[in-house]
């Protein structure tokens, strides 16, 4: 219901439930949609900076993570079970496509990846 209220000319909305583990987003980056809202059931939350945070240079040129950010201390965490709703660029105001990544890989002690389960609704 409040997709529908922040953006009444969204013509369909696209559900994903995903198992993240070796191909997570690990590269600080802004989504081509107009927005997602993102659940992790286990594990970490996306982590996502204020633009103020963000070298945007280095976020469309370089491609390193250190870069990008400016105070490794100001990055933020969603909880397990939060919802985190994020303008893409495509939403339709000033302030559009919020800067985040997935949080770092963790590993079992036997070496395999910790998949986290997602849950994505997404505004194209």
């Amino acid at each position: 219901a409040v997709v529908i209220q922040m953006l009444p000319a969204a013509e369909k909305l696209i559900l994903k439930l995903e198992l993240m583990g070796e191909g997570s987003c690990s590269r600080w980056h802004q989504d081509n949609y107009t927005a997602r809202a993102i659940i992790s059931y286990n594990g970490c939350g996306t982590q996502f900076v204020q633009h103020d945070n963000v070298d945007f240079w280095e976020l469309e040129n370089c491609g390193n993570n250190d870069c990008i950010i400016r105070d490794a201390s100001k990055v933020f965490s969603a909880n397990p079970i939060d919802i985190l709703f994020m303008k893409g660029k495509l939403f339709p105001s000033d302030v559009n496509g919020l800067v985040h990544k997935s949080p770092e890989k963790r590993y079992h002690p036997n070496g395999n990846i910790m998949t986290r389960l997602l849950l994505k609704v997404d505004v194209p």
